[in-house]
């Protein structure tokens, strides 16, 4: 406040100690108690405000102010890193956390800097100061230079270059260290200062995105720690890949097993991350944008090395929320494709650009490296579906490819990504590969990006690498269609195979063999759910509380359905997760609805419900292992012959991804790799020679799918 460097000075230093003493390294948040405190019961991190500001977000404006004042990026990213720890939270409890949100504001409109040269005490310089002290910037910092007694501020970055003017003191209005013309009357500083807040806002989020992509360089160096036999060029490109990537499906930015077993994989020989924009509603993208950071300050790991995969389609959780706001004052995405209730589809260049700068603002990036179209099949299946010839369904599907790939060949020349392809979970056609090759070509010439296709292909679902329809030379693969052409294919669900609508792990399972009396228990659930529709309802279901409870809690006749239907265990988890949600979902209306006795009664029944659905669904769990665990011991007796000798007695797991991994034509499988014991069984697989004949494998494993039936 009073301009003296010293108290800067003292303030970044007392910041530094403060990240030695209380920074949780794990989530970047701030702890109550420093390291060397006493051992408490729980070291307790306070990201709400009370009574008073969160200390947390105190420190992280704290941060942020020292680090525009001493123009040092590394204490704004702990700034970011303390407040993004509590991003979701925050998110859904806002007024929980306005000191955090007034850093976060800070942070996205960058201060107005403000230079004062003059002499201490002068007229003409208290005179500017007085002026300014009448408006009202909470987003600011200001710097004063004594020309007399300049005592350390020239080192300043605010005041590099400043000058009195005319022998008069000066105000210099800023932002980002571009400034204004020098203002020496106090008359002229409102229409700087206005000017400065009136300016367009240029944040979109508080990250600061790391530079640079892969490089052949940085990918050749990475493989080069490792056994270079584990790696592929990707497509056209000179990347060296890591034949086994890091699969971002469902993994999520505030568990800690993910962010280890990520951090973990990069550690250990695997340089390609494959997510998307609407996995885990972006908090997959969060996730990795964070370890990759984390690890390059950390001088582990630099950008160059590192192969960033992202895909762009769905419209889901908050970006369907934002579509239909948008619906709603009447600035629509166009070409949406509404799908089902939940679930809608758009691969429009307005809505790919709103979406990569969503996906830059979550990575952390200046450039992603590979942008994919995910799944632009739904089209296709909605046109079907609506009565569209089939022609003409092709016809305008390969227009709006063509409109989405020259989009994406504007932002390679803009450096936002350095290459594009397509996801789908349908390419298994040699020739749906040709016509979106010339659908890049129609859209960027001979020099188009078009460099991935992502595809499914696993020990059940092997038709892109066995399947020889209709290609360019005669009947080919969309394997051997992409190696002609000098595509890289990426695998997807190389360990989970959708089979007769059904879906199947193709790993080897462990059984708890604890069983439960299902039939006793299903009883008693059924017998609950009678008290629960008879008399707890009718007193939730007064005219205050209009929503009727006529179809909620009645399990007992599909656990009943399920327990005779034979699922395997992927099966189950999906629907179970389903199950398990709505069952909370409804549980916690209800608890806001009850009132007085009924409320007491209500709490005892839920007591015991949620602990007999618990037991049953465990049961069921167990069942449904069983059953996984027999068509596992199958699909290994089938394919073991084909196997050399020493590998027999690997797990089915490593054998599928093996398999996957040996296909001509492949160059990256992606695995779901969400904790370190999956990351471990995964990795030792890149060290194996290549299979000699995948081929009979995936003939093997498909005459084991029709034996066993359905």
């Amino acid at each position: 406040a009073g301009g003296e460097v010293r108290w800067l000075r003292e303030a970044e230093r007392t910041l530094e100690r403060t990240l030695t003493d209380f920074l949780d390294d794990e989530t970047g948040a701030l702890y109550n108690t420093a390291r060397d405190h006493e051992r408490l019961l729980m070291r307790y991190q306070d990201g709400s405000d009370g009574a008073t500001p969160s200390a947390n977000a105190v420190a992280a404006q704290a941060l942020a102010r020292i680090s525009y004042h001493l123009d040092r990026p590394d204490l704004r990213h702990a700034a970011v890193r303390a407040l993004k720890a509590f991003g979701s939270l925050i998110a859904r409890y806002p007024r929980g956390f306005a000191k955090s949100l007034c850093a976060v504001d800070f942070m996205l409109e960058g201060p107005v800097e403000l230079a004062f040269v003059g002499s201490a005490g002068s007229a003409d310089l208290e005179a500017l100061q007085r002026e300014v002290a009448g408006h009202y910037l909470p987003n600011r910092i200001q710097a004063v230079l004594d020309p007399d007694s300049p005592a350390g501020a020239e080192e300043l970055p605010l005041l590099a270059g400043k000058t009195l003017v005319d022998g008069k003191a000066a105000l210099y209005v800023c932002h980002d260290f571009a400034c204004q013309a020098p203002v020496t009357e106090s008359e002229d500083i409102g229409s700087q200062l206005e000017s400065a807040e009136m300016r367009e806002p240029v944040g979109t989020t508080i990250a600061i995105r790391l530079p640079g992509a892969a490089t052949a360089e940085g990918t050749a160096r990475y493989s080069a720690r490792f056994d270079a036999a584990g790696f592929a060029h990707l497509g056209s490109s000179e990347l060296a890949a890591s034949q086994l990537g890091f699969g971002g499906y469902r993994v999520h930015d505030m568990a800690p097993e993910h962010r280890e077993a990520l951090k973990l994989a990069l550690r250990s020989g695997v340089n390609l991350i494959d997510t998307s924009t609407n996995y885990t509603d972006g908090a997959s993208e969060r996730l990795i944008g964070s370890a990759l950071r984390e690890l390059i300050d950390a001088a582990e790991l630099s950008r160059d090395e590192v192969i960033v995969v992202s895909k762009i389609g769905y419209v889901q959780g908050s970006n369907l929320e934002s579509a239909q706001q948008r619906e709603t004052s009447g600035r629509p995405y166009p070409e949406m494709v509404k799908y089902e209730e939940g679930l809608w589809h758009c691969i429009h260049p307005e809505f790919l650009d709103s979406q990569l700068d969503g996906s830059l603002d979550r990575l952390e990036l200046e450039t992603l490296d590979l942008c994919l179209l995910h799944n632009p099949e739904y089209f296709l299946s909605d046109a079907a579906r609506s009565g569209r010839s089939p022609e003409q369904a092709r016809e305008e599907f390969y227009r709006r490819l063509k409109e989405a790939f020259a989009y994406l060949e504007t932002q390679v020349a803009e450096g936002r990504i350095a290459g594009y392809g397509v996801s789908s979970n349908t390419a298994a056609s040699p020739a749906s590969d040709v016509d979106m090759i010339a659908a890049a070509k129609e859209a960027g010439s001979t020099g188009h990006h078009f460099r991935v296709l992502q595809l499914p292909l696993n020990l059940l679902e092997a038709e892109a690498a066995i399947e020889r329809k209709d290609g360019v030379d005669g009947e080919q693969t969309v394997l051997e269609v992409a190696l002609e052409q000098d595509i890289a294919v990426f695998v997807n669900r190389p360990l989970n195979a959708f089979v007769r609508n059904t879906l199947v792990r193709v790993a080897d399972v462990e059984v708890d063999e604890a069983a439960s009396q299902f039939e006793e228990q299903l009883d008693r659930l059924a017998d609950l759910e009678f008290t629960f529709h008879s008399e707890i309802a009718p007193e939730l279901s007064g005219p205050e509380n209009s929503a009727p409870l006529n179809d909620v809690f009645r399990m007992a006749d599909s656990l009943k359905q399920l327990h005779q239907a034979g699922v395997g265990l992927a099966h189950w988890s999906q629907i179970e997760a389903q199950i398990r949600y709505s069952v909370r979902t409804i549980a916690s209306a209800i608890d806001l609805r009850a009132e007085g006795e009924t409320a007491d009664r209500w709490a005892e029944w839920r007591e015991s419900y949620l602990a007999d659905a618990d037991d049953l669904l465990l049961e069921l769990r167990r069942q449904a292992a069983r059953t996984s665990e027999a068509y596992a011991a199958s699909l290994t007796a089938a394919i073991d012959p084909t196997l050399p000798q020493d590998r027999r007695t690997e797990s089915l797991s490593r054998k599928a991804l093996w398999t996957v991994m040996s296909t001509p034509g492949v160059t990256c499988v992606l695995n779901g790799m969400r904790t370190a014991a999956y990351v471990d069984d995964s990795l030792a697989v890149l060290g194996w020679e290549k299979l000699d004949s995948p081929e009979r494998v995936y003939e093997a494993a498909k005459a084991a799918l029709d034996s066993i039936g359905a």
